[in-house]
């Protein structure tokens, strides 16, 4: 039996550095639960279903082939190169 605007599938999702969404609150009204950077969190760290936020990589097994790709690319975000004659 599904209650009318919950979710029968909760997530736990974890906003890190973004400001808050619109759609964030659309998404607590369907049931989901959201933790914030900012305040005490739902459940422990690393347990969260969804991770959002402007430099978030998704790392588990299946994807561990990409690790020295997600670490270059967080190198050049962090470090941009400067233009020559800088």
């Amino acid at each position: 039996m599904v209650t009318v605007g919950k979710t029968p599938k909760p997530l736990y999702i974890l906003v890190v550095g973004l400001d808050r969404w619109e759609e964030l609150d659309a998404l607590t009204a369907q049931g989901h639960i959201i933790d914030h950077d900012s305040m005490p969190l739902t459940i422990p760290l690393g347990q969260h279903d969804l991770t959002l936020g402007p430099t978030c990589w998704l790392m588990d097994d299946a994807h561990r082939k990409y690790l020295d790709l997600a670490i270059a690319s967080a190198r050049k975000r962090r470090y941009p190169k400067e233009a020559k004659g800088e």
